[in-house]
């Protein structure tokens, strides 16, 4: 007969992993938001804040030449892309989630998905489907891609990227192409997506 008392080995690695509750604990000390606080006091704030103002001066505004208009578009594309997206994408892009309630529980679900695979089951390199093991990328990317199509996420998202970028659009082609300190390369590298 079997003795049910000993845990099996595998149950030693589920324990020793933090809760979900001890990893929600430490997002509410003191230090993790000091560490954020610290990472925008490095000068990203301040850019950003200059970015800002600079995107809405009425005296950085002028109506470009023929010619003009691609040099134009380019340069303020690559210096105002954060302003771009905080002010034009990301608004965009949540007024299309929240305009379907497939698009809501298409995204609840795939972030169950992602938080099964990635939080829950953080030690396990493999996820077991039906037995198969798979690895965690491949199965919560092709979940994913499952869930896009059937809830209709990916033309909803193509469709809000346009839309945003048409909304984009004249301030890249009426804005002055940016003055060479608001283009400062290694700024520019400071402002990159890690």
């Amino acid at each position: 007969m079997a003795d049910f008392n000993t845990p099996l080995p595998q149950a030693s690695a589920v324990s020793d992993a933090p809760s979900i509750a001890a990893s929600l604990k430490s997002m509410l000390t003191r230090e993790f938001w000091v560490g954020i606080a610290d990472s925008f006091r490095d000068g990203r704030a301040a850019r950003l804040k200059g970015l800002l103002r600079s995107s809405v001066n009425p005296l950085d505004f002028s109506r470009p030449g023929q010619a003009e208009v691609l040099q134009r578009i380019s340069a303020n594309t690559r210096v105002f892309w954060p302003v771009y997206a905080a002010v034009v994408m990301v608004p965009t892009l949540v007024w299309t989630l929240l305009s379907s309630p497939w698009l809501f529980v298409g995204t609840g679900v795939m972030g169950a998905i992602w938080t099964y695979g990635y939080v829950l089951k953080k030690e396990a390199p493999m996820l077991n489907i039906c037995g198969v093991p798979i690895p965690k990328l491949v199965a919560c990317g092709s979940a994913s891609l499952l869930i896009m199509l059937v809830t209709g996420m990916i033309s909803a998202f193509l469709s809000a990227a346009a839309f945003g970028t048409l909304l984009a659009l004249p301030h890249t082609i009426l804005h002055n192409v940016p003055a060479p300190e608001l283009t400062n390369d290694d700024e520019m590298a400071a402002l990159q997506p890690v």
